[in-house]
């Protein structure tokens, strides 16, 4: 069994008595929305992008033409498919080569309730999600620079927007 699973079965089992979006002690889990990827540099990037809970929800090659580029393709979004129970999602993206193969390490991040606290914990409108971004490419002149991944405050996270 991986640490990560064996870590989020005793949580789970901790927190039995208190599932639910709107308990006031809640779980460490959160639901994660839309994810939107944006490449800000002048150099195109495909980059291999994973959704995973439990399992992996999400693998998915993702190519993005460069910020100023005709096809208007240096941002996409991606409706969330998987399910809405709150837990803890981990997205991960790795540069790929022209011929499709691993070019990068990898970045990673796990969102947590306490990314939702951050962005929405003041709110008397409870979005039920949290949406992320991930940033490729960059003006740092390396290949392969530093993917981002992150948290984001948006108008509608849980909404599933079409994929651009």
């Amino acid at each position: 069994m991986k640490r990560r699973q064996a870590l989020k079965g005793l949580g789970a089992a901790g927190s039995l008595g208190f599932v639910g979006c709107s308990s006031p002690l809640g779980s460490s889990g959160v639901v994660l929305g839309r994810i939107t990827v944006v490449n800000p540099s002048t150099t195109p990037a495909t980059i291999r992008l994973a959704v995973e809970a439990d399992d992996t929800l999400l693998d998915r090659r993702i190519s993005l033409g460069p910020i100023d580029g005709d096809d208007g393709r240096a941002r996409t979004t991606i409706a969330p498919t998987w399910s809405e129970s709150r837990t803890e999602y981990t997205v991960w993206a790795l540069y790929l080569d022209e011929d499709g193969e691993r070019a990068s390490a990898s970045w990673e991040y796990t969102f947590t309730r306490e990314d939702y606290e951050r962005y929405y914990g003041d709110e008397t409108a409870d979005p039920g999600c949290i949406g992320a971004v991930v940033t490729v490419g960059g003006p740092s002149g390396s290949e392969y620079p530093p993917i981002g991944i992150s948290p984001t405050r948006v108008a509608d996270p849980c909404a599933a927007s079409a994929s651009e």
